[in-house]
């Protein structure tokens, strides 16, 4: 009967062990789906997609380091993040990121990436991103944003140059 039992296990972790990590595979490629379409929002500007991407009543938390070496915390909440990233700018944000690592437990998940970030064709800084999200309805929304923002000693970014377009 011991033989039975450990044959039965074995095919069940065989049966069931390929769908778990098939659901993480989808969960982690409709998360990334939901950050690309949210840098895509924030470089156009676009006040509606960036609602519909993240989660009202969040709080956003970013931290620097100034010239002088001082630490600086700023914190807006979820009305004040849309305004800022909706407002028109005459040069267009672009922030990419590289080497994310997903975790995703349920209907909660956390983005980590390094990226940088550039106005127009011009750097302006880099740091981590740290987004917390949450799925409802089936849709994974970003539920918070929290960030660094790094003037110096930026690593060297793997996609290369920002393109003059």
């Amino acid at each position: 009967m011991p033989k039975f039992r450990i044959n039965l296990l074995f095919v069940l972790c065989i049966v069931f062990v390929p769908s778990i990590h098939a659901q993480s595979d989808r969960d982690e490629t409709a998360i990334l789906s939901t950050i690309d379409a949210f840098f895509a929002a924030l470089a156009n500007r676009d006040r509606e997609s960036l609602e519909a991407l993240t989660v009202p009543g969040s709080l956003n938390i970013s931290t620097s380091v100034e010239a002088d070496g001082t630490s600086r915390f700023s914190s807006r909440n979820y009305d004040e993040l849309i305004a800022v990233l909706s407002s028109p700018s005459a040069n267009k944000p672009l922030e990419r990121y590289w080497d994310a690592t997903v975790l995703v437990r349920g209907d909660i998940a956390v983005f980590w990436a390094p990226y940088d970030f550039h106005v127009g064709s011009e750097f302006s800084h880099c740091g981590i991103d740290s987004f917390q999200l949450i799925r409802q309805h089936g849709k994974w929304l970003i539920s918070n944003l929290s960030w660094t923002s790094e003037r110096d000693a930026c690593p060297q970014s793997p996609l290369g140059p920002v393109s003059q377009n």
